[in-house]
């Protein structure tokens, strides 16, 4: 199949359209050379922080309240109370939490890790013995006492 010229409609010159999306060109490439990409088609978007330490105090100011534990020892912290440690599973949430915790990914990165690593640390934890806290066990009391 015989590709047509085209004639430019500045020059005159003949030329050979490119194929593909987008409008044919009605002038060669000498007359109307090809735009350069835009910036925001080019750039890549700044990877989204996940943990960012907190500022320190200002000088003469005494530190904030206790710091929140990090996921990677909250994941732990779960797994440890349901004995579920050193099991496969448990190995996996772990390292979910320190990939989640690492940062350096964009939103939907961060999406992804966070639904497999609540889906594993399900199936990590199912069939645990549930350590109840003291308002399971004021609630089983009240129970008892009304039954």
């Amino acid at each position: 199949m015989a590709v047509q010229q085209q004639e430019c409609t500045k020059c005159g010159k003949k030329f050979t359209p490119k194929t593909g999306p987008g409008r044919p060109r009605k002038r060669c490439e000498r007359c109307r050379p090809p735009e350069p990409r835009r910036a925001s088609q080019t750039a890549l978007s700044e990877p989204t922080r996940l943990h960012v330490p907190p500022a320190p105090p200002p000088a003469g100011e005494p530190p904030a309240a206790e710091p929140r534990a990090g996921l990677v020892a909250v994941v732990d912290q779960e797994l440890a109370n349901a004995g579920r440690v050193s099991t496969a599973k448990g190995a996996i949430a772990l390292r979910l939490a320190e990939t989640l915790a690492d940062g350096g990914h964009t939103a939907s990165g961060i999406a992804a890790l966070a639904k497999e690593l609540r889906a594993t640390l399900d199936e990590a934890l199912k069939g645990a013995e549930d350590a109840g806290d003291g308002i399971d066990e004021l609630k089983a009391r009240r129970e008892r006492r009304r039954a």
